[in-house]
């Protein structure tokens, strides 16, 4: 593995520093890529000077043998998914037990992030690849414009009905080692105001294990109309049915005995009583249920007020539900509603002032059955209904000003958000509701000095917070005797974060380089403690200071009909009890970990990819994909090092083909894991558990855009 990163580190030093010979000057045209796509959003756009964003636009990840949103992310060296948990998305080495909770995702810019993830989890791919206009990421921050949450980054996933100024006709066709996929769009523009566009997905796939599958269904609508003089409104709907089941973590020697033909025991679950108290049993497959449904609705509107004030807005509502358990009257309810407003002063040619409202209300819930003995004798039980209920309302108000002076550009940011939370829980001999109040603040104090015409330096300083989760947002205490849960004094987690960047087109490159180093001093943790009548409890602390630093790199050159991008991230990170953490421990007997300097669990400290697109005419294309994947820690100390709690480096190697068979007709292929190399997604702690990642896989696809 050390070769692979040798040979990753020359191909990058060569993108950037490699001359180009007065010989090959002459037979080749260099073309520079442009540094920056313009996005929708006017507070990202506001963003560009002084912050690294990430826009992945549609071409780049459509036809790409991608099976949804998570694939895409993989793409990103700063980003992994699946490494902390099914689903988690992390971004900058944010951790084990951390990454859920700081980052923010977005659909059409309304927030879609899971603010519970027990008992249950989910991933984000609630959008098909051929539904997707782009994808723009924020790595790192954003906490002035998105609040609570933004210590890893932004992902916003834009649809192709954010904006329908270009009709999307097409019917797709694809075929796969693991199943099809089917989509449909059509765009009219119904006269010089009134467009319109339809969209149907669907997918059967199976999945790695025999007997798993994931199959689904995707439809969306939108209309939009232009009133004139700036003013536009936007109406877009969606829903997403899906449906299957898979097997999360096995252990290794299942997997060695069986492979993918692997099919676990039967085993007999209770799935209710009879009249008399008796168990109704039912006996199958410890199968996980992949159920999951979801409804999507937005209404933009945008206005310009004035010469210098504009005004657009985003209304949301989504609900839905999921299944992760091989329970099946386990399933997490959840909604979404609310609004997020922004005014836009361009108070000179070179100055501007947004301001910002979000508004909005999420809300969780699940309920099950517990069982418990009434008589041993007649074997008979009762029925114990147990429900956790989350509520979390969020009101903010923010201001970003953005002022250029000469080859100078500053900006400022101020948010204040308040957050309340809301719970009613009730457990296994426990219970419990309350509410917790919590007020915030973040600010950002950026500078970018323009040194030419192409190139700039950066500097920022980001202040940002994390508010508890679904599950940190509660304490478990005795009162009176009984078990209660209670709202936690747990302190927000606030971070430092600080930045300094570089753009510009140096040698035959694009270039894109930043380095970072954030600093979290009350890290929360969940502690299980007992009390003092040798009970059980779990509480959350502000026990841990976590630092990471960073090193971010990416590149692109054009050499005629060659493409070739290259990126790299180093992340690094590592904890260490505050003194109240230690002082905490010491008095109450808890056990002290000695931390590991060496990483963060979970976190890779390296990840490289380059990627190869060629033109050979007008017609035919072929890209290839190189993926490193750096080892990391699976451990939280060094003394479980010796348990083989190190994840190992591995990579992957895709090939990608396109032929354009008329003006209407395109037909794509390719493979994905090439070397058909073994890896894992997942481990679990000395490897008792793992995920398999997938093998090599063929796709053949057909597209037909239609007027």
């Amino acid at each position: 593995m050390k070769r692979k990163m040798v040979v990753l580190a020359a191909a990058i030093m060569m993108g950037i520093c490699g001359p180009v010979s007065p010989a090959s000057a002459e037979e080749t045209t260099i073309e520079l890529q442009d540094l920056y796509v313009n996005p929708d959003y006017v507070e990202i756009e506001r963003l560009r000077d002084t912050k690294q964003i990430i826009v992945i636009k549609k071409e780049e990840i459509r036809e790409k043998g991608y099976k949804g949103v998570s694939d895409v992310l993989k793409d990103i060296p700063s980003i992994s998914v699946g490494a902390t948990g099914l689903g988690d998305i992390d971004i900058r080495g944010q951790g084990s037990d951390q990454s859920v909770r700081n980052i923010q995702v977005l659909l059409d810019g309304a927030p879609i992030t899971t603010f519970v993830s027990h008992p249950l989890s989910t991933n984000y791919d609630v959008v098909p690849i051929e539904q997707i206009e782009k994808i723009e990421i924020i790595l790192g921050g954003g906490s002035v414009l998105y609040g609570s949450g933004a210590a890893g980054g932004i992902i916003n996933i834009t649809t192709n009905l954010r904006s329908m100024n270009k009709q999307n006709k097409t019917i797709s066709s694809e075929w796969n080692t693991d199943g099809y996929r089917l989509n449909f769009n059509y765009g009219e523009k119904i006269n010089d105001k009134l467009t319109t566009e339809i969209g149907y997905f669907k997918q059967d796939r199976d999945l790695y294990f025999k007997d798993t599958y994931k199959d689904s269904e995707y439809f969306s609508a939108g209309v939009q109309y232009d009133a004139g003089e700036g003013q536009r409104i936007t109406f877009r709907m969606s829903h997403l049915a899906e449906e299957g089941q898979y097997i999360a973590n096995i252990q290794p020697y299942k997997v060695a005995q069986a492979g993918r033909g692997y099919v676990p025991d039967y085993e007999t679950y209770t799935i209710g009583l009879d009249a008399d108290g008796h168990k109704i049993t039912a006996t199958r497959r410890p199968y996980l249920f992949a159920d999951r449904s979801m409804d999507s609705y937005n209404l933009g509107y945008q206005k310009n007020l004035s010469r210098t004030w504009k005004f657009s807005s985003d209304l949301f509502y989504n609900t839905g539900d999921f299944m992760n358990s091989k329970y099946e009257d386990k399933r997490m309810d959840h909604e979404t509603k609310g609004a997020r407003l922004k005014f836009d002063h361009a108070y000179s040619e070179k100055g501007n002032l947004l301001f910002g409202l979000d508004i909005y209300e999420q809300t969780a819930e699940i309920g099950y059955n517990d069982y418990k003995l009434v008589s041993s004798a007649q074997k008979t039980y009762r029925a114990v209904p147990l429900s956790f209920n989350y509520n979390k309302k969020t009101n903010a108000a923010y201001l970003l000003h953005n002022a250029t002076r000469g080859k100078y550009t500053f900006t400022q940011g101020l948010r204040r958000e308040k957050i309340d939370w809301n719970f009613d829980k009730v457990g296994n001999n426990i219970d419990g509701a309350g509410t917790s109040e919590r007020w915030n603040t973040a600010k950002e104090l950026s500078l970018a000095y323009h040194y030419n015409d192409t190139g700039r330096v950066y500097a920022r300083y980001e202040r940002g917070y994390t508010t508890p989760d679904g599950i940190q947002i509660t304490d478990e205490v005795r009162v009176n005797g009984s078990k209660k849960y209670v709202g936690t004094a747990a302190k927000d987690e606030i971070f430092d974060l600080y930045e300094i960047g570089l753009r510009d087109k140096l040698g035959i490159s694009t270039v894109n380089l930043t380095l970072f180093h954030s600093n979290t001093d009350n890290q929360m943790n969940r502690l299980y403690l007992f009390d003092a009548n040798g009970s059980l409890t779990m509480q959350t602390l502000n026990m841990l200071q976590t630092k990471r630093k960073g090193l971010e790199l990416s590149l692109r050159q054009s050499f005629g009909k060659l493409a070739v991008q290259e990126g790299y991230a180093y992340l690094h990170g590592q904890s260490d009890y505050t003194s109240f953490g230690r002082n905490f421990l010491e008095e109450n007997n808890g056990s002290i970990i000695d931390w590991t300097k060496s990483g963060l669990k979970k976190v890779p400290r390296h990840k490289g990819i380059l990627k190869a697109d060629y033109a050979f005419d007008d017609k035919l294309a072929v890209g290839l994909k190189y993926t490193y994947f750096g080892k990391y820690n699976n451990f939280l100390k060094d003394a479980d090092k010796a348990d083989g709690g190190v994840m190992q480096a591995h990579s992957l190697v895709d090939l990608d083909m396109k032929y354009k068979v008329s003006e209407d007709t395109e037909v794509y292929g390719g493979v994905t894991n090439l070397t058909n190399r073994r890896y894992y997604e997942y481990a679990g702690d000395s490897f008792g558990t793992i995920v398999p990642g997938s093998e090599r896989t063929y796709y053949l696809g057909l597209k037909y855009a239609f007027n």
